[in-house]
């Protein structure tokens, strides 16, 4: 498969992740944790399809702190993203398994802003 077609379709993913946590927010009780962590699969999966573009093979992770460092290495303007992953970092274990966190709907609304920042991002440096 072209390496195009491959970043299409990380990014077609990565859309589909933003478009369900949006969704999650019109439930009668939402499940912010839910929504935050479709957020953070949204980001990796973008960091990962621009590292692709680039003809760059991610590493195995899910660390967006690393990631995103990695594709600092090709543009430094992702820096501007440090903040963004380092929020949506968190909700990798932490929305998948019982712990003592508890979100709301404002981590929720921030987590759903940092994911489309980090995805409009990757699509601005790649079209």
């Amino acid at each position: 498969m072209l390496t195009n077609e491959i970043f299409s379709e990380w990014i077609h993913f990565a859309e589909g992740d933003l478009e369900v946590a949006k969704h999650i927010t019109t439930m009668h009780k939402p499940k912010y944790e839910i929504s935050c962590y479709h957020c953070q699969q949204c980001a990796e999966k973008a960091l990962k399809a621009f590292l692709i573009f680039h003809f760059v093979q991610p590493k195995f992770i899910h660390d967006l702190v690393v990631l995103c460092s990695d594709c600092q290495e090709i543009d430094n303007s992702f820096a501007n993203l440090d903040e963004s992953c380092y929020v949506l970092n968190q909700y990798i274990t932490n929305t998948r398994y019982p712990s003592s966190t508890e979100l709301n709907e404002g981590d929720m609304e921030q987590a759903i802003d940092f994911a489309e920042k980090v995805l409009t991002f990757v699509k601005e440096r790649t079209s």
